[in-house]
């Protein structure tokens, strides 16, 4: 059985795609985040795979080095995380976006 995404897009947060870019607005604080077509992709992957398949498909899409992309996420996902617009996903989360 495969694990689910490790993260989500809270309920409280709108989100949108454009063309090939994304913008999420978190309702409740009004904090706004524009995203570029390869920062929309981390999130899409994201929040549909699990970790392990996600990075291996953006390093794969992007040809980038491990380290590279690893560092690049993980700088993403720390400001989404701080500004409330991803968060974890865990056990008790089963049935959000």
């Amino acid at each position: 059985m495969s694990a689910g995404p490790a993260y989500r897009i809270p309920a409280s947060v709108l989100f949108r795609q454009v063309d090939d870019q994304m913008v999420l607005l978190d309702l409740s604080s009004e904090k706004y985040f524009g995203l570029n077509e390869v920062g929309t992709q981390i999130v899409k992957r994201l929040t549909e795979q699990p970790l392990p398949e996600a990075m291996a498909a953006l390093r794969a899409e992007y040809e980038i080095a491990a380290d590279t992309l690893q560092s690049d996420v993980r700088s993403l996902v720390g400001q989404l995380l701080q500004a409330g617009l991803l968060v974890p996903v865990d056990e008790r989360d089963e049935g959000h976006r």
